[in-house]
């Protein structure tokens, strides 16, 4: 295990996290001026648009949020990773993850300027890892799995759009991409573990807030939490679903 690698990432995620919440704490959302938004242009997820549960935290403490959990993150992927190419790439993963989340519970949108610029990220840093270990396979799994992860959640938006939001199916996509080039078993535990965080945190706010079925519930936050487990113990998990089966 690399200390100064890992202090490195920890530290550079600190920075990250921070610098990425100063400027995403700009970014609010659109007016609304009927009242009510259309479920196909918002970008969290929501059974209906009569009420949004409430999930802002004062701002200084989402700054501090940030900044941990992105230096947790690529602390985590550090030691997941190591000193390889790939390194990079997953880094710029969970940094535009952090900060989707926390755009998302804040505004209950997945913003697409934070998904297209961490999946321009991604792609370069995957291309370049596939070049660097000739893994142009992986880059076609990266591939198949961003495409199938954005069409299936494109069906889930199309037959249920007060269900989920556009920006989680662009979410998706980017999840998807990063996961099926560590593998299609990590990419079916990531976005299970996914489901899981997003009924767990159904569930809690039911119990603690008192929100029903037709509360609008961001999903970012969900799938990222979903997105962490398959790239850092997905392998973990589909070894030992395996070895039981």
């Amino acid at each position: 295990m690399n200390a100064a690698l890992i202090a490195g990432c920890t530290a550079g995620g600190v920075v990250i996290g921070g610098v990425l919440d100063s400027v995403t704490g700009r970014i609010v959302r659109p007016v609304e001026p009927s009242g009510q938004g259309d479920p196909k242009e918002t970008g969290g997820a929501g059974v209906t648009a009569e009420a949004t549960v409430d999930l802002r935290v004062p701002p200084r403490l989402e700054l501090v949020a940030s900044a941990v959990l992105t230096g947790a993150f690529f602390a985590l992927t550090a030691v997941r990773i190591g000193a390889t190419p790939p390194l990079a790439a997953f880094c710029a993963l969970f940094a535009g993850l952090v900060a989707a989340s926390v755009v998302d519970a804040r505004e209950g949108i997945v913003p697409r300027v934070i998904v297209f610029a961490t999946l321009s990220a991604l792609a370069l840093g995957l291309l370049s890892a596939s070049w660097a270990d000739d893994r142009w396979r992986a880059l076609g799994d990266a591939a198949i799995g961003g495409t199938a992860a954005f069409a299936v959640f494109f069906a889930l938006w199309w037959f249920f759009p007060r269900g989920l939001g556009y920006g989680d199916v662009r979410l998706a996509g980017l999840i998807g991409t990063a996961l099926g080039w560590l593998g299609f078993g990590e990419l079916y535990v990531g976005f299970l573990a996914g489901f899981v965080a997003g009924t767990a945190l159904g569930v809690l706010l039911m119990v603690t807030q008192g929100t029903g079925r037709k509360t609008r519930l961001p999903f970012g936050p969900p799938l990222a939490l979903g997105a962490a487990f398959g790239v850092l113990w997905g392998h973990w998990a589909v070894h030992l679903w395996l070895s039981h089966t």
